[in-house]
């Protein structure tokens, strides 16, 4: 069987096989299944679209981001604790161990996808009749979701930086956080023209930019969460740096901060560090731990680089990648973004 028709298959197997083809979108946000198992379905539906051109997939993305719209807590009255009031984000509990709090890494992860579909329909003629006023309505939800993290927005802290402050942990956020956000302020941008968003975006880049660790010119390591005070201890698991790939991938993509050479950087920290010689993969960013816990989803996430790699060097990344899910027959709502994605870059294997 062609190994584009095996993709789609297993996909579409998958995506059927979790609570029947609803995903995680009949649930609220309490415990963070919006944000890590929802989110993922999204952000596949809409590389599956791209690898296929079928527009079954924006229509399942339109089916399932409704059901979360309906249930943001502005929507049903729930108060942000930090904020006392609702917000047009999903709070949850499990990650304050008590107070209702709408997390900016949530809103990012949960609103990225549709994102993506806003800025695909405004700019196809072919999918404005039947998308159109769908497209219209999520940028209007999106910009209010953003319009509730403003408040906690802050410049700095060196020249040409920014960042999201946390009031529950009253500092700033770690980097994956920030940078989720920041990638949907680029695709918001791009939509709109309004260059607000873009001005947040290069801050929030120059702030990751200025804090990665460069001792080996090949690659770069960095730190899960730098406090405000400089400190940023160990390096970042391959899991959340995914977050910080994807952020700078588009950042390289429109000119922002990063530059293809820095994508190449990225690729050859999963290449030189994260790949091990005993066909095994590190848990961090720095090539320590073990990264088993993590796979073949991370890597799934890291292919977000073959779009800004040199067609050799992004071959390497997708083999790689693609033996990791290569046993793999029961999918995570991430690793379905990694099928989707080992379809949509098919060309490279």
């Amino acid at each position: 069987m062609d190994i584009r028709k095996q993709l789609r298959e297993r996909f579409d197997r998958n995506d059927a096989a979790i609570h029947d083809g609803r995903g995680y979108s009949d649930l609220t946000n309490d415990n963070g299944e919006l944000a890590w198992a929802e989110a993922y379905i999204l952000l596949a539906y809409m590389e599956m679209y791209r690898a296929t051109q079928d527009r079954y997939y924006l229509r399942k993305l339109v089916e399932h981001f409704d059901r979360l719209l309906a249930n943001r807590d502005d929507m049903r009255g729930v108060a942000d604790t930090y904020a006392g009031k609702p917000l047009a984000g999903w709070g949850a509990t499990k990650y304050t161990k008590g107070p209702w709090h709408v997390w900016i890494v949530h809103t990012g992860m949960i609103t990225l996808a549709p994102a993506e579909f806003v800025r695909l329909v405004s700019r196809d003629r072919w999918l404005l009749s039947e998308f159109g006023t769908k497209a219209q309505q999520y940028r209007q939800r999106i910009e209010e979701c953003i319009r509730d993290a403003e408040p906690y927005w802050r410049d700095g802290p060196n020249a040409g930086e920014g960042y999201y402050y946390s009031p529950h942990l009253q500092d700033a956020l770690p980097l994956n956080q920030q940078n989720i956000m920041g990638s949907v302020l680029i695709e918001m941008w791009r939509t709109t023209g309004d260059h607000r968003y873009r001005n947040k975006a290069e801050r929030l880049a120059r702030f990751f930019r200025n804090r990665l660790r460069t001792g080996d010119p090949r690659l770069y390591d960095w730190a899960y969460w730098y406090r405000l005070n400089g400190d940023g201890r160990g390096s970042e698991d391959i899991s959340h740096a995914s977050l910080n790939v994807d952020f700078a991938t588009r950042c390289i993509a429109e000119g922002i901060v990063f530059n293809r050479r820095d994508g190449e950087r990225f690729a050859n920290t999963w290449l030189l560090k994260v790949k091990r010689p005993d066909g095994r993969w590190a848990g961090e960013v720095g090539g320590d731990e073990d990264g088993s816990e993590y796979m073949p989803g991370a890597g799934g996430m890291w292919l977000v680089l073959c779009r800004v790699l040199p067609r050799l060097q992004a071959q390497e990344l997708y083999r790689d990648v693609r033996r990791a899910f290569a046993d793999k027959a029961s999918l995570t709502a991430a690793e379905m973004v990694g099928v989707a994605r080992l379809l949509r870059y098919a060309s490279l294997g």
